[in-house]
């Protein structure tokens, strides 16, 4: 899966932060969450495609949405999107160091909704996005580091 932007559209990631405030979020939904406007979306076989540049404003500010097809009142979400998500969030704590991990329902303003659903493994993502993701993270930057350098 390759989540970086085209080289074309490089300009328009940098100006992520001047344009949209800096991205603070990365918030979740399930497929058929109303609204659409998502950056990512991942299918059942744990295809990730984006729909929108992360420079534009999709459903909510300063966050950047990513749809996983499915209901996940009914069933969980399969172990194919669970594997494509957290690639997909790796990628995305690379560009936004500082970005946080949340759900739809967690920032649902009014209207109450379940999203991304009940049977969503939130609270054992959001662990994962604690502990283990800031460690792939630096893992990353030191492979990039040293590929960089042995090149000298």
């Amino acid at each position: 899966m390759n989540t970086n932007p085209p080289p074309n559209e490089t300009k328009a990631y940098q100006a992520v932060a001047h344009r949209r405030g800096g991205v603070k979020y990365v918030l979740l939904h399930h497929g058929h969450c109303p609204g659409g406007a998502f950056h990512y979306r991942i299918d059942a076989q744990g295809k990730c495609r984006p729909e929108l540049p992360e420079a534009q404003r999709g459903q909510h500010p300063r966050s950047i949405g990513v749809a996983l097809d499915g209901d996940f009142d009914a069933a969980p979400p399969t172990s194919q999107q669970l594997a494509a998500l957290q690639a997909l969030l790796l990628q995305l704590k690379l560009r936004y160091p500082d970005c946080e991990l949340g759900a739809h329902r967690q920032v649902r303003g009014t209207a109450k909704t379940t999203c991304p659903g009940r049977r969503f493994p939130l609270q054992a993502l959001l662990a994962w996005s604690r502990s283990d993701l800031p460690k792939l993270r630096d893992e990353s930057h030191r492979r990039s580091f040293e590929e960089q350098y042995s090149r000298i």
